[in-house]
């Protein structure tokens, strides 16, 4: 399976230190071998302004900081055809953009075995 697109939505309250883990995440993309020939968006947005943005991406996360949310936002997402997760509190807490980027490309993966 290939992975020529992976356009990842960070959903938060609002936007602040998500826009830090973006800023990583597209550094890590950057430096990767292996996603060198990959389409790449990485965005933070508020989750209040999600309905501007989700048609235009691949996988959805959320912050851990509204994860109180997930279920709500989880209906939009699946009425959208989009996988969505919480992203996990250790690694949003160290920045760990790798990890998260991971967790996007499993996402993203898994989306395209079930087409």
């Amino acid at each position: 399976m290939n992975l020529d697109r992976l356009y990842v939505l960070l959903v938060c309250n609002l936007g602040a230190s998500t826009g830090v883990m973006v800023t990583k995440m597209k550094e890590i993309a950057a430096e990767s071998q292996k996603l060198k020939d990959v389409d790449i968006k990485i965005e933070a947005h508020p989750a209040g302004d999600i309905l501007e943005y989700i048609d235009d991406f691949d996988v959805v996360m959320l912050g851990p900081q509204i994860k109180h949310r997930f279920k709500d936002l989880e209906i939009l997402c699946k009425e959208k055809n989009k996988p969505v997760t919480v992203i996990d509190t250790k690694d949003y807490g160290s920045v760990n953009g790798g990890n998260i980027l991971k967790t996007a490309i499993i996402l993203k993966l898994e989306a395209l075995k079930g087409e």
